[in-house]
């Protein structure tokens, strides 16, 4: 009998840029890839694919200087797997593989796929080919028969591409036995916040479709619990704050359904990383491979927040 064959799509997203989007996606990238070595999980490859269309900067994290690496506006369906960069990990096995899926970190992707491809004038249309290509790369990725994890890092807001991606991705679920989970993340800076509920909310005709897996992460991204503990003036309760969040999204549930989304939203919590900080630094710089610790998600990240309201239900 042949072995059940499990894949999943983890979408990362944020409302504004600068809230450490880009490093929660590679942490759930370097988690699974320790657990499926581990044997908690059961990956075979893990993807990180880049869809930052101003270009992501995790290239020169991911790889040392010099590197030659291939872009996804290489991709064609006849080798797809040639667009895979693999990424040096510390323990040489082959249990799991990690690869990165990279758009150009110095080209936007209207260059790619509206000029090379002859669509500059055509906008709506190049960016239904990029969506195109994502979904018929994760396809053939599926049609492996191995257990793939794909984590893909979103340019900033859920606008059209990411909303056809979503669907598509659904769509691939119902098809492929996909499981689908979104990531919202944001600071705890106050109009980031407000921005994600307010994104959220006027998003529900999308995120109240079908049941969802769905969290918000708020990333502590500037030490807020260190400033509380050293200043009693200072108010911080991340756990107060998710409440707040839960409060002020909005019950749209259809037909008078209970609200999916509040039923199926986690809020977990990132606390502050010095050292992955500094690690980004200029003159700092530390590449993964020897530092995978730097992107652990730590225990308390994974026991996500349930509000005392929800706990009975």
């Amino acid at each position: 009998m042949s072995k059940e064959v499990h894949n999943k799509v983890i979408m990362v997203n944020s409302f504004k840029g600068g809230t450490g989007k880009t490093s929660v996606a590679l942490s759930y990238c370097v988690h699974n890839w320790k657990m499926s070595l581990a044997g908690t999980e059961d990956y075979s490859r893990v993807f990180f694919i880049d869809i930052d269309r101003l270009g992501t900067s995790m290239s020169y994290v991911l790889f040392q200087e010099g590197k030659k690496l291939r872009y996804f506006n290489e991709y064609s369906p006849a080798n797809y797997e040639n667009v895979c960069n693999e990424v040096e990990m510390p323990e040489d096995r082959k249990d799991c593989m990690f690869y990165a899926v990279l758009l150009n970190p110095v080209a936007a992707l209207r260059q790619d796929y509206f000029v090379h491809k002859r669509l500059r004038q055509y906008m709506e249309s190049g960016s239904v080919i990029f969506e195109e290509d994502l979904l018929d790369f994760i396809e053939k990725c599926i049609s492996d028969g191995e257990n793939n994890l794909f984590v893909v890092d979103c340019s900033p807001g859920l606008a059209e591409m990411e909303r056809n991606l979503l669907g598509g991705f659904y769509r691939l679920r119902d098809k492929e036995r996909l499981k689908v989970e979104e990531i919202y993340v944001t600071t705890f800076d106050s109009s980031q916040i407000k921005k994600t509920i307010n994104c959220l909310n006027a998003d529900a005709d999308v995120l109240h479709k079908e049941e969802r897996e769905v969290s918000i992460v708020l990333n502590d991204l500037h030490n807020c619990r260190g400033i509380a503990g050293e200043n009693e003036d200072f108010m911080f309760n991340w756990k107060e704050t998710a409440e707040e969040i839960l409060e002020k999204l909005k019950d749209k549930g259809d037909k008078g359904e209970e609200d999916k989304i509040k039923n199926s939203l986690r809020i977990r919590y990132k606390q502050y990383e010095e050292d992955q900080l500094r690690a980004n630094i200029i003159k700092n710089e530390a590449y993964l491979i020897n530092n995978t610790s730097l992107y652990a998600l730590q225990q308390e990240y994974r026991d996500e927040y349930v509000s005392v309201n929800r706990k009975g239900k």
